[in-house]
């Protein structure tokens, strides 16, 4: 097939090599994690794949090699073909958000076939697919997807998505096939100096026979309603997030958290809540970014609460930036185990000439359900040219001290990019799309060597 290829049009071959090397102390054991892309463009057609090498257990304890995605692709003027591995996230993410991210070890991609076609009014897509289950190994069971939308005026955007899963899985099959439906609909509008934007979705989860006709395996019904409006001028943006979610936790979405941090409760199984941020911008100096959003199940045993400031000052090529984050957690059962954290510091950045420097510090309190520590927190950020070199680290005070100091040295010019680290990484706990996860701590070297061609 490249062969032909090759006769029809113009060539060029594009990709991507990843390598991270852990020398993990005191037993000085590696780890070792290489991951590779190609993709070869040939006019309007692209075939590419991806080979992993994962030979570490750090992260986490699955060690696999081989080819992982491989895939074919068509884009035309009106239509575009994809059949292989991809990605997709359709409308706000409430029926189907299929998304990786790598420092989350999140890789929710679909094996399949998607079509696409548009117009100037008109955009129609349909979709078909297994999405990789949590373990990396297994797929879940088909999926099968329509997407239109339509631009009935030139500030209006409406959109339709219905979606079939099967369920076999996890279902009763005694009856027929089980499957579970899910549809949603969604409108953009964008009149004057006001963006709106609004989604509503359902789910229909169908496996077993009953005196009430075909009902869920757990008998699941959900619905989930979004919203967020917003309003910008010069000096001035407002932001104005909803979200009221029961029995949307299906595994192959993520309904919009309405969180700066993309924190959620418990991915939409039953949360509520709202996101207000406000931007000022009274002089061309200083800028202002403060945002409050709350969060809530229907028994109200587990919320989510967070205010922030963070105001930004530039002097004469000098950046101060002032911040305060208060978050105030109980989620039961949850991973991450904090019920409340404060912190505050500064940030200073400059740059003279070819030299950058980047210093932070801050401070964080930080509470749990048996106890509560104290955080100081240090980085030092220097740059010239295609070089970097940092350091930094973390004073855990419960008591005695616990120290978690750093140091690390960055080239990065086209093609390499490559970081050499030492020391204590402590580790953080991050979020995408509501889906939340731990950087595990580590202690020895590291080496992260990517190389583009």
């Amino acid at each position: 097939m490249v062969l032909i290829f090759l006769l029809i049009g113009e060539v060029s071959l594009s990709g991507v090599n990843t390598t991270n090397l852990w020398l993990e102390t005191p037993r000085w054991s590696s780890q070792f994690y290489n991951e590779a892309e190609a993709d070869l463009f040939v006019d309007r057609f692209r075939i590419g794949g991806r080979f992993l090498l994962d030979a570490e257990n750090l992260r986490d304890t699955l060690r696999r090699i081989g080819i992982t995605q491989r895939y074919l692709g068509y884009e035309g003027d009106d239509v575009s073909l994809w059949l292989g591995n991809y990605y997709e996230t359709l409308g706000h993410g409430l029926v189907l958000s299929s998304f990786e991210d790598k420092p989350l070890r999140i890789d929710r991609n679909l094996d399949g076939g998607r079509l696409q076609w548009a117009s100037q009014y008109v955009g129609v897509e349909v979709l078909a697919g297994r999405m990789l289950t949590e373990d990396k190994v297994t797929r879940d069971d088909w999926l099968y997807a329509v997407n239109a939308t339509i631009l009935p005026i030139e500030n209006l955007e409406l959109g339709a998505i219905y979606l079939r899963r099967d369920a076999t899985q996890d279902a009763d099959t005694l009856f027929g096939r089980a499957f579970e439906e899910w549809a949603e609909e969604n409108l953009t509008l964008r009149l004057w100096r006001f963006d709106l934007t609004a989604a509503a979705a359902q789910r229909f989860t169908w496996g077993r026979r009953s005196a009430d006709g075909w009902v869920g395996t757990n008998n699941i019904k959900g619905l989930g309603l979004t919203a967020s409006l917003s309003y910008s001028q010069k000096g001035i943006g407002i932001l104005l997030e909803a979200k009221d979610y029961r029995g949307l936790a299906g595994g192959i979405n993520a309904p919009p958290p309405c969180n700066p941090d993309a924190e959620s409760i418990n991915q939409g199984a039953d949360e509520q809540g709202y996101h207000l941020a406000l931007n000022l911008a009274p002089w061309d100096w200083l800028w202002v970014d403060a945002s409050y959003s709350s969060a809530w199940d229907s028994t109200r045993e587990s919320t989510l609460d967070r205010i922030g400031v963070e105001p930004r000052i530039d002097l004469a090529g000098h950046t101060f930036i002032p911040f305060f984050t208060l978050i105030e957690r109980e989620i039961p059962g949850a991973l991450n185990t904090e019920n409340d954290r404060l912190e505050a510091g500064l940030s200073y950045e400059t740059l003279i000439r070819d030299f950058s420097l980047h210093l932070k510090g801050s401070y964080r309190h930080v509470k749990e359900v048996t106890e509560a520590w104290d955080e100081p927190r240090v980085l030092v950020e220097l740059g010239w040219r295609s070089f970097a070199v940092s350091g930094g680290g973390v004073a855990e005070i419960k008591g005695e001290p616990e120290l978690w100091p750093w140091g690390a040295i960055r080239y990065n010019a086209y093609p390499f990019d490559l970081t050499l680290s030492y020391g204590r990484f402590k580790g953080e706990y991050i979020c995408k799309n509501g889906v939340c996860a731990y950087e595990l701590p580590f202690e020895g070297i590291k080496a992260d060597v990517t190389l583009y061609f």
